[in-house]
């Protein structure tokens, strides 16, 4: 039996329900609010005492981190795989995976918040909404809410917009040697880039025309045109999940 504690199908939860509906597995999803604090309450603190989305349960035993959960499926069932099989791509996967986790997933997050977080949070009284981060038990969550709460600051976002414009040259440079980001074949890596790419086009409409990234533009048409991530993105309850953000990973400070 496997179950999903997901938030909106887009960054981490997307990855997951991606890899979930890619390889045919029947699961149960379980809507979390991340902009509610679900995830910080008692129940789901029991799956998880630091309160990460998402959370695969599979025989009762819960699984974090999106890569690693990733990866966990394509081992426990083969069909569909989402992994080459020779070593030097299924390195290739995961070192857009690791380029993900360490770097794109931040900045993303960053602009994203700053575009659309604030105003999600509009309607909350501030002591509610202090009262809840203070709720948050893992120390640099709580930290990361009450900075992003604050406000980033144009020196963090431009930092992540520069972030994000190398990440598309990457994207775009690699399109240029094979269909997909880790060879001939759709993997997990286009999965995790996809997940927070989708973001780009509202978020920075200049740095992705046709002109300055057409095959990322068509890279990642034709991922949404898989039935499956259709599927996967049909699973939110927003109009659209790439409009919704919430504080995201903290960028890696070294490396």
């Amino acid at each position: 039996m496997l179950d999903l504690y997901h938030w909106e199908p887009h960054g981490a939860s997307a990855r997951v329900l991606i890899a979930l509906e890619e390889k045919g597995l029947p699961f149960t999803g379980h809507y979390v609010d991340v902009l509610a604090f679900e995830h910080h309450r008692p129940q789901f603190l029991k799956l998880d005492a630091n309160g990460r989305v998402p959370i695969l349960v599979h025989d009762e035993v819960p699984y974090t981190d999106a890569t690693a959960v990733c990866e966990y499926l394509e081992e426990a069932f083969e069909d569909a795989a989402l992994m080459p099989q020779e070593p030097a791509g299924r390195w290739q996967v995961r070192a857009w995976q690791k380029y993900v986790d360490d770097a794109f997933a931040a900045s993303v997050s960053e602009l994203a918040w700053d575009a659309y977080g604030a105003r999600a949070l509009a309607a909350l009284p501030p002591d509610a909404l202090r009262a809840a981060i203070e709720r948050i038990p893992a120390r640099e969550q709580r930290e990361a809410w009450s900075a992003a709460v604050a406000g980033l600051g144009a020196e963090p976002l431009a930092r992540a917009r520069d972030r994000v414009t190398a990440a598309i040259r990457k994207i775009e440079a690699a399109l240029g040697e094979a269909a997909w980001l880790a060879g001939p074949r759709y993997s997990l890596a286009d999965i995790a880039v996809f997940s927070y790419f989708k973001y780009l086009p509202a978020l920075c409409p200049a740095l992705l025309s046709e002109a300055a990234a057409p095959r990322a533009l068509s890279w990642m048409r034709a991922v949404e045109a898989r039935p499956g991530v259709r599927a996967a993105l049909a699973r939110g309850r927003a109009a659209d999940a790439f409009a919704v953000a919430a504080p995201g990973p903290e960028q890696v400070r070294w490396g």
